[in-house]
């Protein structure tokens, strides 16, 4: 199930974007469309209950404005949709420095909400296929693929050690094995210890890949050369 959210602080205007979705979105099968008036709201939501996975958000809410609460779920939330909606085409630029997937003006709903969120739903739809079960024998848990930050395994030991959004695991395989698993492009074999997820580095600072959650990983000589080329290729492609 794909799950969206609509934040607007109009009722009329919340009814209209919901009555759009839900016209593109039944195409696709199982979608849950959650509505929120504020900003607030949804983070006191999102406490309590699964986040969603494609936003559309008023920019200029009241209490917390759409750029304030864009920056959050990009720290909060990341790998998830950004669509920001408002009725004045100047606030483009701040919305694009935030890295939202889509900009759209109010007064072009009607051509251009549709096709944003049928190419969003492909790409989330994807992307909910690729996971893997994680944990010990008590507790299992689903994770996706986009929420890993990266791999490691210590030399000579058992278990590659994930660390993810939704917190630390550990699994019995090789990370030769588990690199042919992911069987997708988003992930590098950084050196002989260490997988990391190209979504998910932030900055290249000399030979150091610096990643979400603050965590870095330091290359030597032979290795950052080649790391720097794939990670520029990827950002290049994800533009």
């Amino acid at each position: 199930m794909i799950k969206i959210v609509v934040i607007d602080d109009d009722e009329c205007m919340r009814r209209i974007i919901h009555d759009k979705i839900a016209e593109t979105a039944k195409i696709f099968g199982k979608t849950e469309i959650k509505i929120f008036s504020s900003a607030e709201s949804f983070l006191e939501y999102a406490e309590q209950a699964e986040k969603g996975d494609i936003f559309f958000v008023d920019i200029e809410l009241a209490g917390m404005s759409g750029l304030e609460f864009g920056k959050i779920l990009r720290r909060e939330f990341p790998g998830r949709a950004l669509v920001f909606l408002t009725s004045h085409s100047e606030f483009a630029l701040e919305s694009y420095e935030i890295e939202a997937d889509q900009y759209i003006l109010k007064e072009r709903m009607d051509e251009r909400l549709p096709a944003v969120l049928e190419k969003l739903m492909c790409r989330m739809g994807a992307e909910k296929q690729q996971f893997r079960i994680l944990g010990d024998g008590q507790e299992k848990k689903k994770v996706y693929c986009r929420d890993i930050i990266c791999i490691h395994k210590k030399k000579m030991g058992k278990y590659a050690e994930y660390v993810t959004f939704q917190g630390e695991f550990r699994e019995r395989v090789s990370l030769e094995q588990l690199l042919k698993e992911l069987g997708h492009t988003e992930f590098m074999l950084a050196d002989r210890s260490n997988i990391v997820n190209l979504r998910n580095i932030t900055r290249i600072k000399g030979n150091v890949l610096c990643m979400e959650l603050g965590r870095e990983l330091e290359l030597n000589r032979s290795r950052i050369s080649e790391a720097k080329r794939r990670i520029e290729e990827y950002w290049e492609e994800s533009r």
